[in-house]
């Protein structure tokens, strides 16, 4: 792969050439499947009880002469 470092510097160091001699490796093709079967073994998490209303969030607005909004 050819990375934007190359329009930045115009000279290798130490540390291109050693990252230049490094083998690309690939993921298995396994990897997603395995990812998700271990996701799928996670418990559930808890059900919290929650308001049930807006009232109960506290979001109403009360107005003298109009309907709560």
């Amino acid at each position: 792969m050819n990375y934007s470092h190359q329009l930045l510097f115009t000279e290798d160091d130490e540390i291109d050439a050693l990252f230049s001699q490094l083998q690309q490796i690939a993921p298995p093709s396994t990897l997603v499947g395995d990812i998700l079967a271990s996701v799928a073994r996670l418990p559930l998490p808890k059900q919290r009880s929650m308001p049930k209303t807006w009232e109960d969030f506290g979001f109403v607005v009360y107005h003298e002469d109009k309907e709560p909004s």
